[in-house]
């Protein structure tokens, strides 16, 4: 916009110089003064005044210009007229209440759930998600606020909403409840939502359980008993004593090769994932690669979707790999490495870290 008006400005500058020098350069311009003074204020004056007047710029610096077509700016009037003689039509609220969140005119959307949500007394689900949403977008700091107050309102309504499920997962999230945060979520992906939405959430669940893994996931050398050295004997009893639900035991090793290439704080995701290693993991561990070489016992503590587990899973792939980008998702430059699996089976298989992520 600078630019623009310094530009107009010389152009200004042009026109008047081309007006008013042939009655400076003639002999009468003495007499020709006020004539002068009367064409380098008026001219000027004028050109801003008509651009000012007829030009689409918005020249109020607290105004956007609206790209809202006119027939949509006349139906949202219209529905505020016909609430302000019928204000207790709970529909038309939450019609203006979408209308304006579809503006992203958040504060008005506010104002007219609020309406939505007084006439039902908190009620409708509708009406509490939409208020929730709407003071969420106008200011974000309302997320662990009000809005968070709505939205567990909404969710002792609807738990089974999608809408629901992801916004208290993030207020969970946000708020340090990460095994909140991993319920909702968790819940979130059993619904099957689009393919994005549902990678995105599988990998916020895969982060939470690699957090936490190192406490309760995998089950390390001395908590279960066994080691790579485990005598035949030791670790028949060990077995004997396991739970019957099924077991993958992993003796994770990198490759010398890969040595130097391996950060030694960078993560380990030990996964387990179904048949040839499609989908999203059925459990998840995670380790620090320094800890390297360690058997790994996974188990249906470790899953990371309620209800799909190992039991019934069959022959599986494992997976090891050395996150150089800290993220639990495969990146280009992570050290990987994988086996085949059978649940059937009682004693450890060896799993080398051996490749490179392309």
């Amino acid at each position: 916009m600078t630019a623009f008006v310094i530009l107009a400005l010389l152009m200004t500058v042009a026109a008047l110089a081309a007006v008013l020098w042939p009655l400076l350069r003639s002999r009468a311009a003495g007499k020709r003064w006020p004539a002068v003074a009367v064409v380098g204020v008026s001219v000027p004056a004028l050109a801003a005044g008509l651009y000012v007047a007829l030009s689409n710029w918005g020249w109020d610096p607290a105004a956007k210009p609206s790209d809202v077509p006119p027939e949509i700016e006349r139906m949202v009037s219209g529905l505020e007229a016909r609430l302000q003689s019928n204000p207790t039509d709970v529909a038309g609220w939450l019609m203006l209440g979408r209308s304006y969140l579809q503006l992203d005119r958040f504060f008005k959307a506010a104002d007219a759930y609020q309406q939505a949500y007084t006439l039902t007394q908190g009620k409708n689900i509708d009406a509490v998600l939409g208020l929730a949403e709407s003071l969420a977008f106008a200011d974000e700091s309302m997320l662990l606020g009000r809005s968070a107050e709505l939205f567990d309102q909404a969710y002792a309504l609807a738990p089974d909403n999608p809408k629901v499920l992801w916004y208290t997962g993030l207020i969970g999230y946000q708020s340090g409840r990460k095994a909140l945060a991993r319920e909702r979520w968790a819940a979130l992906i059993a619904l099957d939502p689009p393919p994005e939405v549902k990678r995105i959430l599988q990998a916020k669940v895969a982060e939470i359980e690699s957090e936490s893994g190192a406490a309760s996931g995998a089950v390390a050398q001395v908590a279960s008993g066994e080691s790579a050295t485990t005598p035949p004997s030791a670790a028949g009893a060990t077995q004997a004593q396991a739970p019957a639900s099924p077991v993958v035991r992993v003796r994770v090793a990198l490759a010398p090769e890969l040595a130097g290439r391996a950060p030694p704080d960078a993560p380990l995701f030990v996964l387990v994932r179904a048949g040839e290693g499609a989908g999203p993991p059925l459990a998840v561990t995670r380790r620090v690669s320094s800890q390297l070489p360690l058997l790994i016992v996974l188990t249906d503590r470790d899953v990371m979707i309620s209800g799909r587990g190992l039991s019934g899973a069959g022959a599986v792939t494992v997976v090891a790999r050395i996150a150089r980008s800290g993220e639990p998702i495969a990146r280009s430059g992570d050290l990987e490495g994988r086996v085949s699996y059978d649940l059937g089976r009682s004693a450890p298989v060896d799993l080398v870290i051996n490749s490179i992520v392309p």
